[in-house]
């Protein structure tokens, strides 16, 4: 007899034949075999899906922004008595943070009401003309959110440059370049990398802080223009 046979077996599996089922409009069918030293048996479950995570890892080897698909995520499955069948293997994701090139220079600092200074800045943006002393001395940029204004010598730096600031005084931060100023170019013109970061007045708390002349401010370039 056939029952026969399967009882002199060494060993025996169970197939677990998962039902076709459909989940976010897409059908699949499963057959799962569990090692078991029991005799033939086969049955009919229904599965419910376990949603595979999204790791996000973040690496100077990327560009700044740029993604990369390190491993495709899986979804795992369970019963509907909440015992998993297949754990889910998480996607992961490498997100770049990495600059375009470093330079080093010197900051400075200066006030939007400046003698002679109208507080607009030289450069046109997508927002008409930004005032620092209306608007603020910070520009909202479409990628890199609320960034620093600051001057620089636009034949170098063009207008929309993004670049980050560690001038060993100030706290890092990323900052971008919407003014110029003759300091700035005559810098420039001798080999020299000189950075005028804005704020409110000549007098505002810190400005102080952004003045390092050493030539040895860390400067990460993100961006080039807009």
């Amino acid at each position: 007899m056939i029952f026969s046979k399967f009882l002199t077996m060494k060993r025996f599996f169970t197939f677990l034949f998962i039902s076709s089922t459909s989940f976010a409009g897409m059908a699949f069918s499963r057959t799962i075999i569990v090692s078991n030293d029991s005799f033939y048996k086969s049955s009919t479950l229904s599965v419910v899906p376990i949603s595979y995570d999204v790791e996000t890892r973040y690496s100077d080897d990327l560009l700044y922004g740029e993604e990369k698909v390190v491993q495709e995520g899986i979804d795992g499955y369970a019963l509907e008595s909440g015992t998993v069948v297949v754990e889910p293997t998480n996607k992961i994701i490498e997100v770049g943070r990495g600059p375009i090139s470093i330079s080093y220079g010197s900051t400075t600092g200066y006030g939007a009401n400046c003698v002679g200074c109208s507080g607009n800045v030289a450069c046109s943006t997508s927002h008409g003309t930004h005032n620092l002393l209306r608007d603020g001395v910070y520009y909202n940029d479409s990628k890199y959110g609320n960034v620093r204004i600051i001057a620089a010598d636009n034949s170098l730096y063009s207008c929309g440059t993004i670049m980050e600031i560690d001038n060993g005084v100030m706290d890092p931060f990323m900052a971008i370049v919407l003014d110029t100023g003759g300091a700035m170019r005559s810098a420039w013109s001798n080999g020299n990398i000189l950075i005028d970061i804005a704020f409110p007045y000549e007098y505002s708390n810190g400005i102080n802080n952004a003045t390092n002349r050493s030539g040895n401010v860390k400067l990460k370039i993100y961006r080039y223009g807009w």
